[in-house]
Order: C-alpha cells, then sequence, then structure tokens
C-alpha cells in the first residue's frame, strides 16, 4: 500500500534575493590575490586590513536595443523640427525655461508674412490670449459678408455721408465694411450695445428718422460765366487756403506760388491740378458749400492714373491735398488712405526719403539763397515729404493698420523742416507735427502687431507724448502768445495729441475689460491707466469747447475730436447703469462732459457739413442708454447681429467674445472706471 504524504503547514514567502556581490573584496582586487568571499576575507586578515575588506554591489547594466534607440531618436528629431519651424532661428537651448506666454510672445514676433493669415490665425482662434479683429464671423457663428465698400462720387447723396470708418452710416449702407482694430471708434461703440442691447434698437430707430442730405448742385462749366468774377473767386480761395490751411502742412512755397498764379506762364497738368486743389480746399475754408464741388470736378481732370505716369513735385503735393485733406471731408476715408499710398510710392520714386547730398548747400549759399527765394526747392522737398508723411499719420490713429513702411530710420533720413527766419512759424508748426507723427508711427505699428499693448509700454508711450508737448515752444501751446494765422494749426496739434493719449488708455480699458478683471487684480498702474483715461477725455472736451474757432475747417476737425472724446462718458453711464448700486457721483459728472460736448456741437453747428453725424450718433446714444430703457434689466447681448450697423462688426482684437460679466459685477473696479469721460 503506497501512502502519499503532502504538508498542510503555510510557507511564508521567500525574502527577496540579496543583491549580489562582487566574488573579491575591493581590497583583494586592488592586491590581485585571491580572495574566499568571506568577510572578512582570510587574505586581509593575513595582512592585517580586516577594516577594508568590504564588497561592492554589481551594478545593472541597461542595454538598449537597436529599435528602441531608433524610435527615441525619431522622436526627439521630429520634435526639434516642429520648434525650428514654430521659432526659425533660435536655438532650442534658448527656449528652455521660457514661460508659456513668453513663448507666445516670440511666436508672434517670429510669424512670417506668409503664415500670418494662416497659421497664426488658426492658433488665435484657439487661443484666448491672442488678438485676432480680423475675423469674418458674426456673433452667432455665421459667416459676415466679405469687407468692401463704396465711395465713389457716383453714389446718391444718402449713400455718399456713410463710411464705417467714422461710424457715421448709421442709416445707411451696413454692407461697407472695411477693416478697423481695437483703436477705432466701432470697437468702443460695439461695447456699449453689448452692454445695452435695448438701446441699439433705439439708435437704430432714431437713426432712421433723421433727415436726408439734401443733394448737391451739380458742378457749373468754367467756360461759362463772367471770367473776372471766376478770377475773384479763385484768389479769396487761394488766400482762404495760405490763411487758415498752410500753416497745418506747409508743403508749397507760398511766394512761388502767388506768382505763378498771377503770371499765368504754367500750364503744365501738374502745375493745374495742384493750383485746383488749392481752391478747392481754399473754397471750403471761405464757408462755401458748393465750390469745392466745382473746382474738384477741374481737379480730377489733372489729379488722374495719368499723374503717375508723369512724377513731379507738384503732382506730388495736389495729391497729399486730396487724399490728406479733401477726400476726408467728403466722406471717403478709405479712397483717402489708397491714395496717400499711392502718393507715398510717387514720393519715394521722386527720392524725397533720402537727403540729398550734392545739394545741400553750405551756409553763405543758403543764406544768399535764402534773400532770393523765401524757401529753397530742397527745403519745399522736406517739407512736402513730411507733410505727407503728417497727413498718413493723422488719418490712421484709429484704423489700427499696419504702417507700411512709413517711416524706416535705416532707409530714410530725410531732414527735418528747417526754419528760413527766426520767426517762421509755419515752418516751426511743421516741424513740432513730425516730431509728434514720429512718436505715433510707431504707436500705430505697435497697435497693428499681434500681441496686445501692455501697461508699462502705454506708460512709455503717453509720457514721451507729454514730454514732446511740453517741449513745444509757447506759439503752439498758449493762444495768448501765438500769431493768429497760427491758430487753427495750433488747435489742430492740441486735438490730436489729446485724441492719440486716449487711444492709448481706452484701448488698454477695453484689454482690461476683457480679461474678466476680479478686483484683487487690479494694480496701481491700471488704476492710473483709468484716472489717466478719464482725465484726458475732459481735458479734451474743454479744450474744443473752449478754443474752436467759427471757421469750417477747424470746426470739421474740431468736432471730429469732440466725437471721440464722447465714447467714454457714454461707456461710463452704460456701466454705471448695469450695476445694482451705480456710483451717482460718476454718472453726474459723465452726464454733464456729455451735456458740454452737446452744447459746444449746436453752437458749431452752423460751420458744420450737412454730412456730419457725430452729434447725432452721440446725442442718440445718450438718450437710448439713459431713457426708459435703463431700468429694464440688461444683459450682455450674446445672439445679437453683429451686422447691425455694419461699423462696429469686428471681433475687438480678441480671439473670444467679451464677458463683462465678472467685470460688472466688481464694486471696486466701477468706483474707479469711467467715473467721467473718456
Amino acid at each position: 500500500m503506497f501512502h502519499s504524504f503532502s504538508s498542510h503547514k503555510k510557507t511564508s514567502p521567500s525574502p527577496p534575493a540579496p543583491a549580489r556581490l562582487n566574488k573579491s573584496c575591493s581590497e583583494c582586487t586592488r592586491r590581485k590575490v585571491k580572495c574566499d568571499g568571506g568577510h572578512p576575507c582570510s587574505s586581509c586578515a593575513y595582512y592585517k586590513v580586516s577594516h577594508l575588506c568590504s564588497y561592492r554591489q554589481r551594478n545593472k547594466r541597461n542595454a538598449v536595443s537597436r529599435s528602441t534607440l531608433e524610435e527615441v531618436s525619431e522622436r526627439l528629431r521630429s520634435r526639434t523640427e516642429t520648434l525650428e519651424r514654430l521659432f526659425p532661428g533660435r536655438a532650442v537651448d534658448d527656449l528652455a525655461g521660457k514661460s508659456r506666454d513668453a513663448l507666445l510672445d516670440l511666436l508672434r514676433v517670429d510669424v512670417t508674412p506668409g503664415t500670418a493669415a494662416g497659421e497664426s490665425a488658426g492658433n488665435s482662434a484657439g487661443d484666448p490670449d491672442v488678438a485676432d479683429d480680423s475675423a469674418q464671423v458674426s456673433e452667432n457663428g455665421e459667416p459676415a459678408a466679405d469687407r468692401q465698400w463704396d465711395e465713389s462720387s457716383h453714389q446718391p447723396p444718402v449713400l455718399q455721408v456713410g463710411d464705417d470708418i467714422n461710424a457715421i452710416n448709421l442709416a445707411t449702407d451696413h454692407h461697407r465694411r472695411s477693416y478697423l482694430g481695437v483703436t477705432s471708434v466701432s470697437a468702443i461703440l460695439r461695447a456699449i450695445f453689448r452692454l445695452c442691447p435695448s438701446a441699439k434698437q433705439r439708435v437704430a430707430e432714431q437713426a432712421k428718422q433723421w433727415p436726408e442730405i439734401p443733394s448737391q448742385p451739380q458742378p457749373q462749366s468754367f467756360l461759362s460765366g463772367d471770367m473776372s468774377a471766376n478770377l475773384l473767386k479763385e484768389q479769396r480761395c487761394i488766400d482762404f487756403y495760405f490763411e487758415h490751411v498752410h500753416p497745418i502742412v506747409p508743403m508749397l512755397d507760398e511766394h512761388d506760388f502767388r506768382t505763378a498764379y498771377s503770371t499765368g506762364d504754367r500750364r503744365d497738368p501738374g502745375w493745374l491740378g495742384l493750383l485746383n486743389m488749392v481752391i478747392t480746399i481754399g473754397s471750403i475754408a471761405s464757408g462755401s458749400d458748393t465750390l469745392h464741388e466745382q473746382y474738384y470736378e477741374q481737379a480730377r481732370t489733372f489729379v488722374d492714373l495719368d499723374s503717375f505716369g508723369a512724377g513731379n513735385l507738384e503732382s506730388l503735393q495736389a495729391l497729399c491735398l486730396l487724399g490728406g485733406l479733401y477726400l476726408h471731408y467728403r466722406n471717403a476715408p478709405n479712397m483717402a488712405y489708397a491714395v496717400i499710398g499711392a502718393a507715398h510710392r510717387v514720393a519715394i520714386a521722386l527720392g524725397l526719403h533720402r537727403e540729398s547730398r550734392r545739394r545741400n548747400m553750405n551756409a553763405a549759399e543758403a543764406q544768399a539763397g535764402a534773400t532770393l527765394n523765401p524757401v529753397s526747392r530742397v527745403e519745399i522737398r522736406r517739407r512736402t515729404w513730411w507733410g505727407l508723411f503728417c497727413f498718413d499719420t493723422w488719418a490712421s490713429m484709429t484704423l489700427g493698420r499696419p504702417t507700411c513702411g512709413r517711416w524706416e530710420a535705416s532707409t530714410m533720413d530725410t531732414t527735418l523742416p528747417s526754419l528760413v527766419t527766426e520767426d517762421d512759424h509755419v515752418a516751426i508748426s511743421l516741424r513740432a507735427s513730425a516730431q509728434f507723427c514720429l512718436i505715433c508711427n510707431r504707436i500705430q505699428h505697435r497697435f497693428a502687431q499681434f500681441n496686445r499693448l501692455t501697461i508699462p509700454e502705454a506708460v512709455a508711450f503717453d509720457q514721451e507724448l507729454q514730454a514732446w508737448f511740453n517741449s513745444l515752444p509757447l506759439v503752439l501751446r498758449s493762444p495768448t502768445n501765438s500769431p493768429s494765422r497760427l491758430t487753427i494749426a495750433r488747435e489742430f496739434m492740441r486735438n490730436r495729441y489729446l485724441n492719440i493719449r486716449l487711444i492709448l488708455m481706452r484701448s488698454l480699458i477695453l484689454y482690461l475689460a476683457h480679461g474678466r478683471i476680479q478686483k484683487t487684480q487690479l494694480s496701481v498702474e491700471e488704476r492710473q491707466i483709468i484716472n489717466t483715461c478719464r482725465v484726458v477725455a475732459s481735458e479734451a472736451i474743454d479744450s474744443i469747447a473752449l478754443y474752436w474757432t467759427p471757421n469750417r475747417i477747424h470746426v470739421w476737425n474740431s468736432a471730429w475730436y469732440l466725437f471721440q472724446a464722447c465714447m467714454i462718458p457714454l461707456l461710463s453711464i452704460v456701466i454705471e447703469g448695469s450695476r445694482p448700486d451705480p456710483n451717482v457721483d460718476a454718472v453726474s459728472s459723465a452726464r454733464a462732459s456729455l451735456v458740454k460736448a452737446l452744447e459746444t456741437c449746436s453752437e458749431m453747428r452752423p460751420w458744420m457739413r450737412a454730412s456730419d453725424r457725430g452729434p447725432d450718433i452721440v446725442a442718440a446714444v445718450y438718450e437710448a442708454i439713459t431713457g426708459e430703457a435703463e431700468a429694464a434689466g440688461r444683459t450682455p447681448s450674446q445672439d445679437g447681429d453683429s451686422n447691425f450697423f455694419g461699423w462696429y462688426d469686428e471681433q475687438l482684437t480678441f480671439g473670444t467674445e467679451l464677458d463683462w460679466g465678472s467685470f460688472l459685477m466688481d464694486d471696486d473696479i466701477q468706483g474707479t472706471l469711467f467715473t467721467t469721460t473718456q
């Protein structure tokens, strides 16, 4: 009989095997003698070095297979190629340790023109920190119409008054939309109507009730009528031009111009185009409502496409007056923008962007020439270049568009305008304007970049602007020390100075609102920006109300900048009206500023154009946001039609929609933000 025996006793798990030791101790290995593996071993005991007897643990070998090595190498190579495509020309080691924001800033700076419209636009959609003000998508996600506008003179009068840049096409063609950035009026208006959707409808209803612009009479033929009467009209317009417009941008030699006109010797197309543009703008300064139409039609026969085929200084000056002044007066800012761009190319082709070394005269020659000719030909070339530069910069302040290399110190070295005599006030004016526009050129270039403006940058720009203004001579700062001929030029300069400071601050305020600020995050610098914006806007309204003069050119300019300055008081009232406990003092101060602005517009009305809608827009928005709709609860519009008016349908230079909720409910911010005017 066989029996099987099994043990039912549970066995404990065996302890892990000790780490394998080397067969020989370290001392025997050093002596190169046989070791028996003891501790201490017999050899170490024999040599009486038992304290040195120790065994090293054997290190495990990590052998890597060839396939694993190839896989890791391929992965490293693909990541390196991706980084090189994102950051061309930058070493990978230089990118190590940088934060996400720093890498995004480098990515925006390194973006190439070929990827700006494609890859960069795609990144903007996925990253809320990337600004994208060029999106062709409406608020409800539907594709928007392609950008287009029609500013031709063949439109009906009711359409001729509507342009999207100046935001005056409330009740006209809503399909005209050109590219505008965060510096534009449409950005502020869009914010106002998102905060107060009920006001959007009320303003539209009021806009439809505005009277149509009366049609202008057809231009008359210059060959009919009394020629002596026409000559008197022309002489009067030329006088008004040199008295009121020439000091703003003194591109012409007044002595040579008047001599050529009186003798009648010059009949070349360039000169005739310039003559008719001077008369056209001079007729506006004289107060005529219709005369400029007649002379503009005459000027168009000389300033046309053929004028680009015969480049000369006079035809360039005619283009500058056309694109820098007159087309803006006709509410055709996009057409003016294109004409000035073409004029810039003509100026470079004429070599005005370079200081001619061969034509520079020494001091004695210059003094001798000054006695014969008040302004030398070289100086006129300089003044024409800087006049063109100023026209382009002034018109682009609120566009948010690239500067297209308007001034590059590495390729352009034209000297600033110089004074022929010590009391050459027009040269002083143009020189100061050129220095101001050099600062504005850098500001506009910064706004056109993908990454948003920072507070330190805005503060630095603002300090530079203030330093420029404080360095101006008294004739350009003080009305009591300024000659009468510089009145309009001085006030133009002050309005533009305050406006560019206002644009800097109000754009930052929109950024702050977009960032869903909490009250614990509002820094001292941010509070200072908000307060500076309020102070500058109040100063702008007070300055225009105090110093405007009854002249159509001056009123045209002042009314536009007054409209700009009214945006923040309107936004202030909307924000305070959305709070459960509004700041009564802030609302009262904002209303007082708006009342002052509207009263000033009422006083200026006789000298305004029939197409000036700025006061109507301000009054309509003011009535809408302070009316009965204010009592109803407001929430930011989420499904409104962003094409409602056509001029505020941009994506406010942000990748995501505005979220005003947390911003509006912040009591601490509301006590500081928008306490009065823009």
